[in-house]
């Protein structure tokens, strides 16, 4: 066979196996266009993927590529977009839908890098000159490289406790919790092929006031549905959920709708959602939040009628007959020909959403519109640090200045997380641990008071079961004492800590480089406490300078301790003769003693022995290491019998058990209909200053502090006999930053307050007048 022909088989083969690669390209595409328009957008990506990974067509590779990143894109992963619409760019790729480098510039503009995204949407115009939503993200490129820049008044964190590598969005309150929607997979749940995570529910957490995180959440019982259950916003007046529902229960609907689920407060468990009034197979509504009074419900709804995309509207309640109207779109100036989502209120003063149809720093933004009477002003940008560059939204307003929102901007957990604000302050925070000096385990139920020198007053914590005491109360420019106490133990020295000069959020611990660590002896009789680094030149019994710092803290302990008498102790090792030891360990033991006379201790508290080598730690001591724990002072405590130890232990609890209730009086039992008003409920005790506004805007008015068995302690106010006197006291405590609510009672029980309304409404006893 000649070179030729041999060469020319070799072409053939090569091309055929060119041609096969090419066909199964080809037809794995096919396989992704099917997924993709099913929407099952995880599988279409990795079909996309698979079949260009052999691929040398351009055309082909682009196009993939190009899909591979709508793929993202639709899924909210913009960085994984970004790289695959640069790809299908850099082939020259020409989309016919001419939309690429538009959703190119969103999903830069989305991370930040607004002069890229800029250039693309620029390029995009080339293609699609008239298009003015492109002209606006140009101008939102300028304005967010300026806004960002700005100063803003509020601290965030990522809470990183509650967040997954999946999503995790849109908070609500509900009775003292915070329940969102999470993708995050369970055992029993399926894997949603337009994102390839698990399909949303909702979760509950609460505030943990003593560790001060959010608690693991745990998944609700009763509402959420084998498919996606997202937004929830919650009625306390009727006990009634409005949540958002996608799929339906089955799985099969196209759209989300609004459903709606009662809570039973008793058994912390929910009815299975049934569909809100105004449902659509048509089109999509969702995202519900309602009014204080649970007579007004904005959501959001793609519904032809609307502007363009997704609108907020509003529906509105008969508070007589508890009808609802007729959804209305909210118009313009907030909604927009793109989508406008998330609504929420806190109030009747206006309405938070989010849009990407306003000027804006990249994906969605947050954004505030004030009503006035019936009609609502420009929206205004909330910037940072609510806005990012990438998605922002479900806004979530909790007491004093603080609060939550969602984002999908770099840096965080996993896709959308949570995010907790607060209006920047200077939080000084105090916390240490008291341990038993000798064994080194902690000591619960210590007593710790802490002394504000500057104002001249105090607050008293007791040590949980770990020995640990936080006290985040601390004020700016201001000197404090620490003290701590503890029956059957000696009284240590006290700390002092300056907050002088502080200007920034400051955890004094520590790791931190503040000792507000304490150590205790526990009284003992007969036992023999160690005095660590007393020194003296060889047989001498004069103490070195270095000694007087480990002296000094004896004298602080005999200070802190005015009932103690204690023996100063004295020994050496067994290298010299036994009649000198005992001279140089008695006049060593003497020396202690003369140094504390000196420092004001009295001499009738003061004893000394000198012991020589009669008492060896190490019998038949033999390397220097031992000699050196043989030689030693030390001290006992003599008169312990007299020190009523047993008597101390009584007072000891009662004091802590008042320091613990002493914070706030529990709620009295009231006959008949009444209301308080409910301002903070937290899992440690009681503490005065959550009343301090109050008290000091309404003079004399009842406070309490009552522990449920539950395990929380509620901050209550007030006792009313009506609905409009108590929801008058309640806007006017909101107005001090609280985030109240109104808790109805009958005869001390519980009750919601449609249930007290009923129970005091007048019987209208006319008779009914029938016509034949």
């Amino acid at each position: 066979m000649s070179m030729s022909t041999i060469i020319k088989r070799i072409s053939l083969s090569i091309c055929i196996l060119f041609c096969s690669m090419h066909m199964f390209a080809q037809g794995s595409i096919k396989k992704a266009d099917a997924a993709f328009e099913k929407k099952n957008y995880a599988t279409a990506a990795d079909l996309y993927q698979k079949a260009i990974e052999n691929e040398k067509d351009k055309k082909i590779i682009g196009y993939a590529s190009f899909q591979i990143a709508e793929c993202y894109r639709i899924a909210n992963k913009y960085p994984q977009a970004i790289t695959w619409y640069k790809r299908a760019h850099d082939v020259k790729y020409k989309d016919e839908t001419k939309t690429m480098y538009f959703n190119y510039g969103n999903m830069l503009m989305m991370a930040g890098d607004y002069a890229l995204a800029k250039k693309m949407y620029k390029t995009h115009l080339t293609r699609n000159s008239k298009d003015q939503f492109a002209k606006m993200k140009i101008k939102s490129c300028d304005f967010a490289d300026t806004a960002k820049s700005l100063e803003n008044i509020y601290d965030h964190r990522n809470v990183q406790e509650l967040n997954t590598s999946f999503n995790e969005f849109s908070p609500a309150f509900c009775k003292e919790k915070v329940i969102f929607s999470t993708s995050r997979p369970t055992p029993d749940g399926f894997t949603y092929n337009v994102t390839g995570e698990g399909f949303e529910d909702l979760y509950e957490t609460f505030h943990n006031e003593q560790s001060n995180i959010w608690a693991p959440p745990v998944k609700l019982v009763g509402i959420n549905t084998t498919y996606n259950d997202g937004t929830f916003s919650f009625d306390p007046n009727r006990n009634i959920a409005y949540i958002m529902q996608c799929n339906g229960a089955k799985g099969v609907e196209k759209n989300c709708n609004i459903y709606t689920s009662d809570y039973n407060e008793s058994t912390n468990s929910w009815t299975k959602p049934k569909k809100f009034e105004h449902f659509s197979t048509a089109y999509s509504s969702g995202h519900p939040t309602i009014s204080p009074d649970g007579n007004t419900l904005y959501f959001a709804s793609n519904n032809p009628a609307g502007l363009g995309g997704t609108d907020i509207w509003v529906i509105q309640r008969d508070p007589q007959t508890e009808k609802w109207g007729k959804p209305e779109n909210l118009g313009s100036p907030i909604n927009t020909p793109f989508n406008e989502m998330f609504p929420y209120t806190f109030d009747t003063k206006g309405i938070y959403f989010s849009s990407n149809g306003h000027m804006g720093f990249g994906g969605l933004d947050i954004y505030y519109s004030e009503k006035n009477d019936t009609v609502f002003a420009n929206p205004v940008n909330l910037k940072a640090p609510f806005n990012s560059s990438a998605d922002d939204f479900g806004l979530l307003l909790l007491a004093d200045n603080s609060g939550f929102f969602t984002s999908s901007r770099p840096g965080g957990v996993g896709g959308d997380d949570l995010y907790y604000f607060e209006f920047k302050k200077v939080e000084i925070v105090a916390a240490g641990r008291v341990t038993d000096k000798d064994t080194y385990q902690p000591i619960p139920n210590a007593i710790v008071v802490i002394q504000n020198n500057s104002k001249q007053t105090s607050d008293t914590l007791i040590t949980d079961e770990f020995g640990v005491y936080s006290y985040p109360f601390l004020e700016k420019d201001m000197d404090y004492t620490f003290i701590t106490f503890k029956d059957e133990f000696l009284n240590p020295e006290s700390k002092w800590v300056s907050t002088m000069g502080i200007t920034e959020n400051t955890y004094m611990d520590s790791l931190h480089g503040y000792d507000l660590n304490f150590t205790m002896h526990k009284i003992i009789a007969g036992k023999e406490y160690i005095i660590r680094d007393i020194f003296y030149d060889l047989d001498k019994y004069s103490l070195r300078p270095e000694s007087i710092k480990e002296l000094n803290n004896i004298v602080n302990i005999l200070n802190n301790n005015p009932d103690i008498c204690i023996q100063i102790n004295s020994h050496t090792d067994n290298r010299a003769t036994d009649e000198y030891n005992i001279t140089l360990s008695h006049n060593r033991a003497k020396s202690v003693v003369d140094y504390l006379i000196s420092q004001n201790i009295s001499d009738k508290r003061l004893a000394w022995q000198g012991w020589g080598e009669t008492r060896p730690l190490v019998p038949d001591a033999q390397t220097e290491e031992d000699h050196q724990m043989n030689r030693r002072t030390s001290f006992t405590i003599v008169n312990v019998d007299q020190l009523h130890l047993g008597e101390k232990a009584v007072f000891h609890n009662q004091l802590a058990q008042r320091v613990t209730q002493s914070q706030g009086n529990e709620e009295p039992v009231e006959q008949g209909i009444y209301y308080r008003i409910q301002i903070s409920a937290t899992r440690s005790a009681c503490n005065a200053q959550t009343f301090t506004k109050i008290e000091k805007q309404f003079p004399g008015i009842p406070t309490y502090c009552t522990k449920y068995p539950d395990g929380f302690y509620r901050y209550t106010v007030g006792l009313y006999r009506s609905l409009d006197e108590v929801e008058a006291i309640k806007a006017k405590i909101d107005q001090l930053g609280y985030n109240s609510f109104i808790v109805a009672y009958n005869n001390g029980q519980k009750i919601s307050i449609n249930q007290a309304l009923k129970l005091t409404r007048p019987i209208d006893d006319t008779p009914i007048e029938i016509t034949e």
